[in-house]
């Protein structure tokens, strides 16, 4: 079946990217591979810089030992070298004695001497990065000294030129890695899309694809999922099939049965003896009392002649009035028609039962249908039809002078939707039918349509947000872009309100409602499978929004315009 709109993930469980896990995953490691070679390069730059700039300072020291011969030559002195372009960062040198005293020094250089009293060797000053050496003559020893900025700046500079290049390949790295792995994912991602579109409807084996070994696997098992959904719903539909067959036939043949022995003893009660009517004198009918009723009695007068030859004719006249009473019923005959009358109560309960019997059975049946996936094929048709057969079917024609139900179509002259029709005239047929079975004789029931872009339906979704759940539901299905241009179908019946406990569970099976109404209990729950099926929502309102009392039934069907 196809995944509905709404979330059906648990709200405690987080969803994830594999894709975006992969590519943070991926980028992290990197990053910090990065960092970890920036650090190592930095610190080897620099003790590479620190050393290259020591060795210059030695470089500097030695050149410095033919000022030594001239400075002899010329006599000790404090004298100062002025050169030109000294710049803050140039190097600084000094000569001194034995005891520290400086002899000769550059321009940029301190008047005191680098380090009192002199120590060959690299020193740490405040301003300068020293370096102390023994001169070739005694007594004599020539300090160079670098400026720490300078020596900063080149350790700076040295280690951004090193480390840059690396900083600057991680947006490379970045748009690499997300390029593999999306790529890498590609099968995948065709497998998803073969998967998502599987359902009721589409039960067909994924094709083969150019997938890794890996998901394959999973390929060969969902194809083995899908033969085994396929098989195991066909045989349900086929029992289903069977079984509505196999249990019409006997049902009807045993209430043809009843039926016919009903008429029998209708025919032979008939024929029995019973209590006679009375004419309109207050006197028995003669034409109509048996032979052996009749008991005449009266007076007459009368006269007569005759001869004695053996012949003779006489005459005689007589007049009489009487009444002549009925016969009561034998005991036998009474015994009879009791048991005529006792036989034909209890057929016409047993009738009825049978009846009751047919109905839950086919309500049974359409469940079984439901549930074994009725409403997963996605054919397409137009409802309209649908519902006027339904209602036509449970609502004759005939009764237009007082009709129970009342429909509203608006302006919607078609409505292509894709499902199974015969789905769908059974999930019309359960909602229409729990509507008439459970409002008052006397009260209609009104089903209308209307577009949800529609001013009728703005107003419908207005009022429904009044009522709480059902309300806020239609209008985050309304922002779906499958549910933009949809139609709702509403069907408003009159009873008393529900309270909401049993309302959320009135379309479980075998759940009623309080109504003293015959009915199964199963008509809404197979309504609610269907529409799950068929990805229409449903919701139940009780009252109907902007009422006190009555039940109403929403439902939202997308359009389909291709």
């Amino acid at each position: 079946m196809p995944p509905s709109s709404a979330a059906t993930t648990p709200a405690s469980v987080r969803q994830w990217r594999l894709s975006t896990r992969l590519v943070r995953g991926v980028i992290g490691v990197v990053i910090g591979c990065l960092a970890i070679v920036v650090l190592l390069t930095g610190a080897f730059t620099k003790f590479e810089i620190t050393e290259r700039l020591d060795d210059s300072l030695q470089e500097v020291a030695e050149r410095l030992q033919f000022a030594v011969l001239v400075l002899n030559q010329q006599g000790s002195g404090h004298d100062v070298a002025h050169l030109s372009n000294i710049m803050p960062t140039s190097l600084a040198y000094q000569i001194t004695d034995a005891q520290g005293h400086v002899l000769l020094r550059s321009s940029n250089a301190p008047e005191s001497g680098f380090v009192t009293p002199p120590q060959a060797g690299f020193f740490m000053q405040h301003r300068f990065r020293v370096y102390v050496t023994p001169a070739a003559q005694p007594d004599r020893f020539i300090m160079v000294g670098e400026p720490r900025v300078h020596r900063a700046q080149a350790t700076h500079h040295a280690i951004l030129i090193a480390v840059l290049p690396i900083l600057g390949a991680i947006p490379c790295i970045w748009l690499l890695v997300v390029w593999i792995v999306r790529r890498s994912l590609r099968p995948l991602v065709r497998l998803q899309g073969e998967i998502r579109e599987r359902g009721g409807g589409n039960l067909n084996p994924v094709p083969q694809l150019d997938l890794p070994v890996e998901l394959s696997t999973i390929q060969a098992a969902v194809n083995l999922l899908l033969e085994r959904l396929h098989k195991a719903l066909a045989a349900e539909r086929a029992f289903a099939g069977n079984a509505a067959h196999e249990l019409r036939n006997p049902i009807a043949a045993l209430l043809a049965q009843a039926q016919m022995l009903r008429g029998q003893l209708a025919r032979q009660a008939s024929t029995a003896t019973l209590p006679l009517p009375a004419n309109t004198m207050g006197q028995i009918a003669p034409a109509t009392l048996p032979a052996d009723t009749l008991s005449p009695a009266g007076t007459g007068t009368g006269t007569g002649t005759g001869t004695g030859t053996g012949t003779g004719t006489g005459t005689g006249t007589g007049t009489g009035t009487g009444v002549m009473p009925q016969t009561a019923l034998s005991a036998s005959e009474k015994a009879e028609q009791t048991a005529v009358e006792d036989a034909t109560h209890r057929l016409d309960a047993m009738i009825s039962q049978i009846q009751r019997l047919s109905r839950i059975v086919e309500k049974l049946l359409q469940l079984s249908r439901a549930v074994a996936g009725t409403g997963f094929r996605r054919d397409k048709f137009d409802l309209l039809p649908v519902l006027h057969v339904m209602a036509d079917e449970l609502d004759r024609p005939q009764n237009s002078d007082n009709p129970r139900l009342i429909l509203e179509t608006g302006c919607c002259t078609h409505l292509s939707v894709r499902g199974d029709m015969d789905a769908t005239g059974i999930l019309l047929r359960n909602v229409l039918e729990n509507a008439l079975r459970h409002s008052p004789p006397d009260s209609p029931v009104r089903v209308s349509l209307a577009l949800a872009d529609s001013p009728m339906g703005k107003d419908i979704i207005s009022r429904t947000q009044a009522q709480g759940t059902t309300g806020s539901s239609l209008a985050a299905l309304r922002q779906q872009p499958e549910m933009a241009d949809a139609v709702i179908l509403t069907v408003e019946n009159a009873s008393p309100a529900l309270p909401d406990a049993t309302l959320s569970k009135l379309t479980d099976p075998f759940v009623r409602g309080g109504s003293q109404a015959e009915g199964s209990g199963l008509g809404l729950a197979i309504a609610r499978t269907i529409a799950r099926h068929m990805n229409v929502p449903m919701q139940l309102a009780s009252p109907i929004p902007g009422q006190k009392d009555g039940f109403m039934v929403q439902l939202i069907f997308p359009q389909d315009a291709a």
